[in-house]
This record gives C-alpha cells, sequence and structure tokens, in this order.
C-alpha cells in the first residue's frame, strides 16, 4: 500500500502525541511543536498502513529555521523530509536530537555541525537552591523591549516576543533597567523547557538568574510534570549553575544540537 503525507490535523494530534509521549524526554521538542507552538509550526505526518512512521516539524517563528522529527525508520524519514524541498531546499536548518535521532538524521541529511548538549530535569520533588535576596517579578508584554535590549547585549537568538505568551517569564529589574531574565521556549503537560536565560554583562555572578530560573520551574511545574534545561556540553558555567541548583541529567541526556542541510 503507498503511503501518504498528510499536514497535523486536529483529528491526528491525539495519536500523534501518543506516539510521542512514549519518550517524550526524546520528542519534547516535536510534541510542543504539535500543541502549544503548533500555530507557528508545519507539522506533516507520513502514514503507511494506516500506522504514522514518522513526524516532521519545521518551526517558522525565529531568525533560523528550526526543525524537529521523529520516525520508525529512515526510508520514511526521507520520504517525509522530500516534502519539504521547497521549504528546505539549499538551506541550512537546525534540529535537537538524540544520539539515535542523530544517526537517524546524518542517513538523509548533511550534518554540519553536531554539537553535544547536556539535558537536565527537575520535577515536583526537586528542591531547587538559590542564594540570591532579590525577588525576581513575573513580566508581561510590556517588558518585551527591556527583554530585546536585555537579549541583543548577551546574544541571546532564540526569543521572539511571542514567547511571552506561552508561559512565564521572571527577570530582575534594577532602576529600570532589566539585568537579568528567564522564561520558557514552551510548555507542555509533559514538560516546559525553561529557556531565554540572560543576564546584563555588568550584572553577572550575582545570583540573579538562578533566582528568574527558579521562579519559572516553580511556576511552570504547577502544570507540566518536568522543567527542562539545554546547555552546551562546553558551557561549564551554565553546568555549574544548574548542578548547583539541583538540576539532574535527564535519561535522555546527552542530546545533539545540530546543523544540517538537505542532501
Amino acid at each position: 500500500m503507498a503511503y501518504n503525507i498528510r499536514h497535523l490535523t486536529d483529528d491526528l494530534v491525539d495519536d500523534v502525541v501518543n506516539i510521542l509521549a512514549k519518550n517524550s524526554l526524546s520528542n519534547i521538542t516535536l510534541i510542543a511543536d504539535c500543541t502549544q507552538l503548533r500555530e507557528w509550526c508545519d507539522v506533516r505526518v507520513l502514514i503507511h498502513d494506516d500506522q504514522i512512521n514518522a513526524i516532521f516539524s519545521f518551526y517558522s517563528d525565529l531568525d533560523f529555521l528550526a526543525t524537529a522529527f521523529w520516525c520508525r525508520d529512515v526510508g520514511s524519514l526521507q520520504k517525509l523530509m522530500a516534502d519539504y524541498s521547497e521549504e528546505l531546499g539549499n538551506k541550512e536548518f537546525i534540529a535537537i536530537c538524540t544520539k539515535e535521532q542523530l544517526d537517524q538524521f546524518e542517513k538523509v541529511c548533511v550534518v554540519l555541525k553536531p554539537i553535544r548538549e547536556r539535558q537536565m530535569i527537575a520535577d515536583r520533588t526537586t528542591e531547587l537552591h538559590c542564594e540570591c535576596k532579590s525577588t525576581p517579578i513575573r513580566l508581561s508584554m510590556k517588558d518585551a523591549e527591556k527583554l530585546k535590549e536585555l537579549y541583543r547585549l548577551s546574544g541571546t537568538p532564540a526569543w521572539t516576543p511571542n514567547a511571552m505568551t506561552l508561559g512565564p517569564f521572571y527577570g530582575v529589574v534594577d532602576d529600570d533597567e532589566m539585568i537579568s531574565v528567564a522564561g520558557i521556549h514552551y510548555v507542555t503537560p509533559y514538560g516546559a523547557e525553561i529557556g531565554n536565560i540572560a543576564t546584563h554583562p555588568n550584572h553577572r555572578r550575582k545570583g540573579f538568574a538562578a533566582a528568574c530560573i527558579k521562579a519559572v520551574v516553580e511556576e511552570v511545574l504547577e502544570n507540566s510534570e518536568l522543567a527542562i534545561l539545554h546547555y552546551f556540553a562546553d558551557n561549564l558555567p551554565a553546568q555549574n549553575l544548574y548542578e548547583r541548583m539541583g538540576f539532574r541529567y535527564s535519561k535522555a541526556d546527552p542530546v545533539y544540537f545540530v546543523r544540517a542541510a538537505c542532501k
């Protein structure tokens, strides 16, 4: 029987998420793309003999091309990615992959630069530590311009104001200037990714980031099973901060930040 490629529609969402949730930490970005981030994602599903064999997402709300995928076999992934030839052809794009997914990706793409990342988690039993005495405030869209300036100073690329509609952002403000912030990339029942963390260069090593992260984690765990963090493996300051706070490494760790192009 021939395979069929469909755009993700409401009648497919539950089946897709149920598949991905069997290994939610490995598939958490794709779960978010299929649910909370669906407005900004072009998600397509390859079906063969009434079975979902591959899922691929193309995310369009950032300055770079971001993708996520799951597949039962490399052949299905290759067929599904060919359906994105107009969007991805002759372009570089990124994905966050487990080692198994990286091996699959390398068979259908030219992987330009896999960078090792670490994945850490906290749940409702985790006791997070923070010595900073400052109390972060919950931010809103009216703070977007201050955040934009802080992210410019700190070189944080993966942020758009839309992120503030998805979940909590907490910041420390000094003399009407945003000096530290933590927020989210997405929030799902299976996990919320903590991100968009930044501190003004003149205010680092004072514990502000830890205070903001802790505030975000406490709020997202009201509705999510896990708070999830990713950092590049060579980022020792981030490693030291997260380990000191009490985050632990996940079962999916390590993962890979991959730059790739279609063959």
